[in-house]
């Protein structure tokens, strides 16, 4: 009698063993995020408002494999108005593709200008913004280079009334930026 109930139970012990095992020995590793590169230099072509066009200087450094700060500078709006930004970037990387990462940041913006939009000198104005940005960037598989478009908005401002153009912030930007990257 106790052969009978022993022998099905002895039976059915490597159904449940066999699961523990295979658990065991799955992999332990989860994929490491890598940055795309390490270093990049660029320009950004942005447009805001009734400016047109406006040209800055584009430079960013990977701390970590997701994050990055990035510098930017140069002008806005009219004549004799310039701008720096410096952006903390969470640049995540995506299960489907390493070289098209979305990002999005916080960053604080310096802003100056010695004229207004009928270009009559005054004197020199400095103003700081807080400035939100999102956007995404691909990198070139074959060529250091990186292609990003991204939106920036001015999300708080001190002293940057003069960049207000009916109710429009021309520090508000939508732009496209091509950069040479560095190291891996």
């Amino acid at each position: 009698m106790k052969n009978k109930l022993l022998l099905p139970l002895l039976g059915a012990l490597p159904l449940f063993v066999q699961p523990a095992l295979a658990q065991e020995e799955a992999p332990t590793s989860t994929l490491q995020a890598m940055a795309p590169y390490k270093f990049s230099l660029g320009i950004r072509t942005s447009v805001g408002g009734p400016a047109g066009i406006q040209p800055e200087l584009h430079l960013k450094y990977f701390v970590r494999p997701e994050t990055a700060l990035e510098l930017q500078a140069g002008s806005i709006g009219y004549k004799g108005s310039y701008q720096a930004s410096l952006h903390y970037l969470w640049q995540p990387q995506l299960l489907s593709s390493s070289r098209l990462r979305p990002f999005a940041g916080i960053g604080i913006s310096a802003v100056s200008t010695k004229g207004d939009m009928f270009h009559e000198k005054e004197k020199m104005e400095i103003g700081a913004a807080a400035i939100a940005t999102f956007g995404i960037e691909y990198t070139l598989r074959k060529m250091p280079l990186a292609i990003s478009l991204d939106y920036r908005h001015a999300v708080l401002g001190i002293r940057t009334q003069t960049f207000q153009y009916t109710g429009y912030s021309r520090l508000n930007t939508l732009g496209l930026g091509l950069k040479y990257t560095f190291g891996k």
